[in-house]
């Protein structure tokens, strides 16, 4: 989880922070779980960032149902 707020954070590495979604979903922490990181970190990594972090999840949601 720290890595993935870690990249979240960093910004312009979504590639990146999908595949991390991905494994933490694989790992058991469902999409709810991960938006929920997202909104907690929001105040420390603003509004874009956060943006682009939703959308690597959703991105991420989609590929690991198709699995």
């Amino acid at each position: 989880m720290i890595t993935f707020c870690y990249i979240a954070a960093q910004g312009g590495c979504e590639p990146q922070l999908t595949v991390h979604a991905a494994a933490n979903m694989g790992i058991g922490n469902d999409k709810q779980f991960l938006i929920d990181v997202i909104s907690q970190c929001l105040p420390y990594i603003g509004y874009p960032r956060s943006l682009n972090a939703l959308t690597c999840v959703n991105s991420a949601a989609k590929q690991f149902e198709l699995n």
